[in-house]
């Protein structure tokens, strides 16, 4: 959380201190001017800190106004951000080509990062609403034939809290009901709010049953919402919590779930669990780690047939995906491991801070896992 601030104070401040920056340059203000642009600026800058500390104190409708609007403002910014450095270098590019001969001016540029802002934040409104069905096919011989075909369903970075409603939840089930699950998981990060926020939302989720049974692991924003609240809330959903525990499925099927604190301090007893859960699984049966983080473990690698992961939204607004990246360098989607086994890394289910995804939709992902061809 400390480093989230920092990120934020600095980053994100600096962000709308460049935004003053274009907005005098561009359209000329003056002191005046920018003394009162400054004031609705640095509102917005605080909006989202403002509005989970009044929830915290018990306000309800003030943080409901709030939220959406500071979120959705943040979205808007980095894409400007984006686009104003972009046509900055560009420009700069072209005016050295030129022989230093201006190009666009800086009203021009202005105007060209705000179309684009404009352009894009409407589209990436409606892509986050856009829910994908992702369905990859795996085939194992520690599938028996005569099971058929296991299908799990992931769900992922749901962030359920005053971005993500009932409404919104609402679109996601129905996505998973349409494919008829055997097993759903979630992999981490299924809540991001306050306790009043999951009301009503658990007995959505509760209302979706595959006969093999829903589990879940916690990701980070679990321990940030609270984690006893967080278990309570999934044990209501009827999903059950594995907490650095395996299940076992039949004879053929085990579930790995380890936790994420997000602490550096439980990172390597985490993995030293992880290890012991995977050794006890066995060999003969396949072997799927829930995974909040897409990182895969050496003293794990070749211990499982398929983890699964999110965390990371594929960046959720292009071109923040190459942020992530340096964190965590793996691609979304499916990915053969060296030693066997695969990762596949969830774009998430649902959205974190700005209602927005650009170049990274939502998606619902659909495993089936078939016996091994004869």
């Amino acid at each position: 959380m400390s480093r989230f601030l920092i990120f934020y104070f600095v980053a994100y401040g600096g962000s709308h201190l460049y935004l003053l920056l274009k907005l005098s340059k561009g359209l000329g203000l003056g002191r005046s001017a920018r003394i009162w642009l400054t004031l609705p600026l640095f509102l917005l800058f605080i909006a989202p800190i403002t509005a989970r500390t009044l929830e915290s104190a018990g306000f309800e409708k003030l943080p409901e106004l709030l939220s959406p609007v500071g979120y959705l403002w943040m979205g808007l910014l980095f894409l400007f951000i984006t686009a104003a450095v972009a046509v900055y270098i560009i420009n700069a590019i072209l005016y050295l080509i030129k022989r230093r001969t201006r190009i666009l001016s800086p009203a021009s540029q202005l105007m060209i990062a705000a179309s684009y802002t404009i352009i894009i934040g409407v589209y990436g409104w409606q892509e986050a609403k856009d829910i994908r069905s992702e369905k990859i096919t795996l085939r194992s011989s520690k599938i028996p034939p005569a099971i058929g075909r296991i299908r799990i369903v992931q769900l992922s970075d749901v962030h359920v809290g005053q971005i993500v409603n009932e409404k919104r939840v609402t679109a996601m089930l129905d996505k998973v009901r349409s494919v008829s699950p055997d097993i759903i998981v979630v992999t981490g990060d299924l809540v991001d709010g306050h306790q009043r926020h999951l009301t009503g939302v658990d007995k959505l989720f509760a209302a979706v049953n595959p006969q093999l049974g829903k589990y879940a692991i916690m990701g980070n924003h679990e321990y940030y919402a609270g984690a006893a609240d967080s278990i309570n809330f999934m044990k209501k959903s009827g999903l059950i919590p594995l907490i650095n525990e395996n299940v076992k499925i039949g004879n053929f099927l085990f579930i790995t779930g380890v936790d994420d604190s997000g602490k550096l301090a439980d990172i390597a007893k985490n993995q030293v669990a992880e290890r012991r859960l995977l050794d006890a699984a066995g060999e003969n049966s396949f072997r799927i780690l829930l995974k909040h983080r897409p990182v895969v473990a050496a003293t794990s690698e070749g211990r499982f047939d398929l983890q699964l992961s999110g965390h990371v939204h594929k960046g959720q607004i292009f071109p923040f995906n190459f942020l992530t990246w340096m964190s965590f360098p793996v691609r979304a989607g499916l990915t053969k491991l060296d030693k066997g086994g695969y990762l596949y890394v969830s774009r998430g289910t649902g959205v974190w801070g700005p209602p927005i995804r650009f170049m990274a939709p939502p998606e619902v992902t659909v495993i089936d896992l078939l016996p091994a061809l004869p």
